[in-house]
């Protein structure tokens, strides 16, 4: 027992801090080319963040129906058996921290990346995506609180409430689209 709590641990510490590498690079790369770009705080920027917010929302909520831009994409399983547990988690960290490389199932990773865009701030946008990062990972740390079966009976339960998920995301849509209309009239 004592040697799987090891290999878990090793492996989600090198998941977790591989992924926080990669969506560092992510956030300080939009705020940069946010500030590149001009858009810097503007609030024609803002409140295209906002418009965006409430069309994510509207999708969560089912009101409208379009495909999210991902790559349907998964990390390689076969990594695990080629490089070994740790390494794998690590290289699964770093592609999933990536946000871009893989499966995007709510919108909120997009209102993301427009707001990091948007202000166009390095620092905001690394802080940003590290956040996200933590929320990607915190079920994994949060998993050995967990019996097995509780474990497998809360994924089931996740699977069978997905529309609940996505009515909620459309919720902090709705509430993300509010503060982008107040950073733009506080321009």
């Amino acid at each position: 027992m004592a040697r799987n709590y090891n290999l878990w641990f090793r492996s989600a510490l090198a998941y977790t801090i591989a992924g926080a590498f990669s969506s560092l690079i992510v956030g300080l790369g939009l705020g940069a080319v946010g500030k590149v770009i001009g858009l810097g705080r503007t609030s024609i920027a803002l409140y295209l963040v906002a418009v965006l917010s409430l069309l994510l929302a509207a999708r969560e909520w089912g009101w409208i129906n379009f495909r999210l831009p991902e790559r349907k994409l998964q990390t390689e399983k076969l990594w695990a058996h080629e490089f070994g547990f740790v390494m794998a988690s690590a290289m699964w960290g770093l592609h999933i921290g990536l946000g871009f490389a893989t499966r995007v199932t709510y919108g909120g990773f997009w209102v993301l990346v427009a707001i990091i865009l948007a202000l166009g701030d390095p620092r905001f946008g690394a802080i940003v995506m590290l956040s996200y990062w933590a929320g990607r990972a915190l079920p994994l740390w949060l998993a050995p609180l967990l019996s097995a079966e509780e474990t497998a009976n809360f994924s089931e339960s996740i699977f069978d409430h997905r529309l609940v998920f996505h009515r909620v995301a459309g919720i902090g849509l709705a509430w993300s689209a509010g503060l982008a209309v107040l950073l733009a009239m506080s321009n």
